[in-house]
């Protein structure tokens, strides 16, 4: 007999059949990723998330002042790749633009990002490593960067060093 998705779903979730919390938690979170949830994180801070990726990424794009095709790719490739959209060139240039004139905005709402979960705060992080490894080398004031970044987020120093395989 073969069992899928939408047959355990009915076990785990039917009516009449109750298990154990301690049996059923680990069960719902393997149903949720066989049939696809990505996650219980609502829609606005999922939105919240990316938006706040997106700022983030034009950040670290910044910390050279200047921003190359590899970096404008690699933001659009980043930014899809988290769950958004397709973003054209000229709004990842806006957004970078925007960060110029006042990097002090993103660095607000990243110290207002702590209510998100800590799996949005890591996938911002590890949005901003992607953008940071577009020409393949992390550059010190990069590396700096990113750890304030981390910090700010309320990533812990190990849990930054773990996300960025040790490269900073």
């Amino acid at each position: 007999m073969i069992f899928d998705a939408e047959w355990l779903q009915t076990i785990i979730y039917g009516t009449g059949f109750t298990m154990k919390s301690k049996i059923t938690q680990p069960l719902r979170a393997l149903i949720d990723k066989i049939v696809g949830e990505k996650s219980r994180t609502s829609p606005e801070q999922r939105q919240q998330g990316l938006d706040l990726s997106l700022a983030v990424m034009a950040l670290v794009a910044a910390a050279d002042q200047s921003i190359d095709e590899s970096e404008v790719a690699r933001v659009q490739e980043t930014y899809v790749a988290h769950g958004g959209g397709l973003v054209d060139s000229a709004t990842v240039r806006k957004a970078f633009n925007i960060v110029i004139s006042d990097q002090e905005v993103t660095w607000r709402q990243l110290s207002a990002a702590k209510h998100l979960s800590s799996e949005l705060r890591e996938d911002i992080f590890l949005a901003a490593l992607s953008v940071a490894t577009a020409d393949s080398d992390i550059h010190e004031d990069e590396s700096a960067l990113l750890t304030r970044i981390g910090k700010a987020l309320g990533l812990s120093q190990d849990r930054i060093d773990e996300l960025s395989g040790g490269k900073l």
